[in-house]
């Protein structure tokens, strides 16, 4: 008995694409329907459960990750092929977890699409090579990851090196927003993202003239206003590399304060996220004890008085008190003037 054609629904905002993926298919002799929006792709998936979904992940509301969890649902024989950029392998470890047979990369090559989905309909077992492609996907997005990382850090330190009282700043605050985020019991993939903010978080100072930032003394208060855009022009570089979405938010608040009295947004309390939080005491820790052009680094214990004396007001009481026993606990730890400069000849 010959067997009917496999009925394949295609979901993609963008109808060009949706045209040209019914072409290839349709050629290879399967019956494709393609739809726009995704809200009709769950009513077609409920009504009449297709052999296979092709859907592009990122589609506004419904996207496809949460298509391939309703499939699931309402039609558990469908195999589900979703489409992604390159830039959007980060979602590919959640599709797993949720079943996605297969995932394809844009742009597809000749024959590639109709490949997988003929071996998704004709009872292939789920591929086993798909966990080690995935894996394999998320590394090299790693790597993209870390050299983003690493070439926005190199536009930090051409700021900071405008200064040569700011050097390192970035690294200083790193190292200690890590090590509170550790005391505190963060996890660590928190930790891993505190420590990316924290080498990113005065990027926005790019936009900062350089005779303000490089001035020394005290800011009149028009200066202090260009300074106090830092952070949202920070957040918002970010924000447009996709890879650092997550963190644009924590650079964006990391000069509020406990009280309600910092900038850019007024955050009280626990409204500012909590690694921002911890980015502004480490801030702060590093800003006191490294010497300036209009002061001299304070003494440790200065430093931890000022810690206990602002915390509920400037610093969150909790971040606080881990900070000034984490540094009793750590003298060794911390970057004083005199250790930055042995170890800059060293």
């Amino acid at each position: 008995m010959k067997r009917e054609p496999a009925h394949i629904l295609i979901v993609d905002d963008e109808p060009q694409v949706g045209l040209l993926i019914v072409e290839e298919l349709s050629a290879h002799g399967f019956i494709c329907e393609a739809v726009e929006e995704a809200v009709l792709a769950m009513s077609l998936i409920a009504s009449q459960p297709p052999d296979a979904l092709i859907a592009d992940i990122q589609m506004p509301q419904p996207n496809g990750l949460e298509l391939l969890a309703h499939a699931k649902t309402y039609a558990p024989r469908c195999k589900v092929i979703l489409v992604t950029g390159s830039s959007r392998r980060q979602y590919i470890a959640q599709a797993l977890l949720l079943g996605a047979y297969d995932y394809i990369e844009k742009p597809f090559s000749p024959g590639e699409l109709a490949e997988v989905v003929s071996q998704a309909v004709n009872g292939g077992s789920d591929s086993p090579a798909l966990v080690d492609r995935a894996a394999r996907a998320m590394e090299l997005s790693s790597q993209i990851r870390q050299a983003s990382l690493e070439s926005v850090t190199a536009l930090v330190r051409a700021v900071e090196a405008k200064d040569p009282y700011t050097r390192r700043h970035s690294e200083h605050v790193a190292h200690y927003a890590m090590n509170l985020a550790g005391a505190l019991g963060l996890p660590a993939t928190a930790v891993e993202s505190i420590r990316v903010a924290s080498l990113l978080h005065d990027i926005g100072k790019i936009g900062v003239p350089d005779h303000i930032l490089t001035k020394p003394g005290p800011l009149t208060d028009e200066e202090f206003e260009q300074i106090r855009l830092h952070p949202s022009l920070g957040s918002n570089i970010l924000a447009s590399i996709t890879l650092f979405s997550e963190e644009s938010q924590l650079v964006r608040h990391h000069h509020e304060r406990w009280d309600g009295k910092g900038y850019p947004d007024g955050l009280t309390g626990e409204e500012s996220p909590l690694e921002s939080r911890i980015m502004q005491v480490a801030d702060c820790i590093d800003a006191m004890l490294m010497q300036r052009a209009y002061k001299k680094g304070y003494p440790v214990e200065a430093m931890l008085g000022e810690l206990i004396l602002c915390s509920g007001t400037q610093f969150a009481p909790r971040i606080a008190a881990a900070a000034v026993q984490w540094c009793r606990d750590n003298p060794d730890k911390l970057i004083l003037p005199d250790r930055e400069l042995a170890a800059m000849s060293a």
